[in-house]
């Protein structure tokens, strides 16, 4: 239902007003119902991209920039799936199945390793990034890691 038949029904049914095709009243109700139409639409996109799961904008871009997160799978349903798991990341997160998780919310694919000489946990990324994205990926996860461990990307 329009804005302006909500308003039509509401005023109408108090009896004190007869909404005819040529009164007065018709347009500017239509005047009204045009402005709060634009506003119902803006404030229903704004509860959408409120929500990780149901963003499809400006929502999961703002949360990526907040994460400094790059975008390496364009895909709607990979950058959500993503984002709820970098929210879902503790502290208490240094378990092997931690850093995938934590390799899952940076929407790459890949392997961790650790070598126990080294104390040196390596991830070996099986996409084909460039370096400069390869070096942000490892900056950007590093702070996740053990830090009696070092860390790199490959």
């Amino acid at each position: 239902m329009s804005e302006f038949e909500h308003m039509k029904r509401l005023l109408e049914n108090t009896g004190l007003y007869a909404i005819t095709d040529n009164s007065l009243i018709k347009a500017e109700l239509m005047a009204y119902a045009a402005g709060l139409d634009t506003y119902f639409t803006a404030l229903d996109e704004l509860k959408r991209e409120c929500f990780v799961a149901t963003a499809t904008t400006y929502g999961l871009q703002y949360r990526e920039d907040m994460l400094r997160r790059l975008n390496f799978r364009p895909a709607l349903n990979s950058r959500r799936n993503a984002l709820l798991k970098a929210f879902s990341i503790t502290a208490s997160d240094n378990t092997l199945e931690g850093m995938e998780k934590l390799r899952d919310s940076f929407n790459v694919h890949g392997t961790f390793s650790f070598d126990p000489a080294t104390m040196t946990i390596t991830f070996t990324c099986t996409d084909n990034l460039i370096p400069v994205q390869r070096s942000l990926l490892e900056y950007q996860m590093r702070p996740f890691m053990p830090v009696w461990c070092q860390f790199t990307v490959v």
